[in-house]
């Protein structure tokens, strides 16, 4: 399977695509050994390469479910303490712990067919009461770490950030383009209607990902199904006079790099 992930440098421009799940070092190990490709992307392979880059813009495409939030936000303090000038943008998804990255950035740009997706950091754990009272604790922590990247550069207040982080049933929130760029996650909305082959075969990817059960722990639990109807249904709103014979069907067949 190819991975999704790669650099390309042209010049003094160095091009960042993270289109898979984040993970430690030590699964993609597992994976590897294995015999198993997966598409996942290690945050330390991905630090390593952006540290050693000596030009003067890094341009750090996201298409990614999420993942491990300690991955994130070491990418984030990565790309933030670079001496380049760091533009993010969404080419599609940007959740969890890929929302952190997309903070990253001083331009933060969104397509306006892509989607962002934020929530306090959650995990599966074991143990005695006082053990899972520990684990909550961290969790808290965790949480108020990744809600710094957020707070830095949105114009809500941190009490709203933080409801947005808790969303509702505890399993955070969902943001369109135009929301992102009301409340300063986002500060541009490209309308470019072009699209690489490879853009359009992670967003395929990515959809399948979406409508199926989450693999990774720190993505939240949620009823898949029902949010996906809404968000397609949120999106088909963003369309201007949609021709009459268009449908939601053809609208997810383009979505994901269909001929409709």
């Amino acid at each position: 399977m190819k991975k999704y992930y790669s650099m390309e440098t042209s010049g003094r421009t160095a091009d960042v695509y993270i289109f898979g799940d984040i993970v430690d070092a030590a699964s993609t190990g597992v994976d590897a050994a294995l015999g198993f490709d997966f598409g996942d992307v290690s945050g330390l392979s991905i630090v390593n390469e952006i540290k050693n880059l000596d030009v003067d813009t890094i341009n750090v495409h996201i298409n990614s479910m999420g993942g491990y939030t300690n991955e994130g936000i070491a990418i984030f303090n990565t790309l933030k303490n670079s001496k380049a000038k760091v533009n993010t943008i969404v080419d599609g998804f940007a959740c969890s712990a890929a929302s952190i990255i997309f903070m990253a950035g001083g331009n933060r740009i969104m397509n306006s067919a892509s989607i962002l997706m934020i929530h306090n950091a959650w995990s599966i754990t074991e143990g005695n009461a006082a053990q899972m009272r520990q684990q909550a604790d961290v969790l808290e922590k965790i949480s108020q770490a990744a809600g710094n990247a957020y707070a830095e550069k949105v114009t809500i207040s941190r009490e709203e950030l933080d409801t947005m982080l808790d969303g509702e049933n505890h399993e955070g929130t969902w943001i369109l383009p135009e929301d992102a760029l009301k409340m300063g996650f986002a500060t541009e909305i490209s309308s470019a209607t072009e699209s690489s082959a490879a853009s359009q075969s992670a967003m395929r990817m990515m959809f399948q990902k979406f409508t199926a059960k989450p693999k990774v722990a720190t993505q939240s639990p949620i009823d898949v199904e029902k949010l996906a109807s809404s968000v397609v249904e949120k999106l088909m709103e963003k369309i201007p006079e949609p021709p009459k014979e268009n449908n939601p069907m053809k609208f997810l067949s383009a979505l994901t790099g269909g001929k409709d």
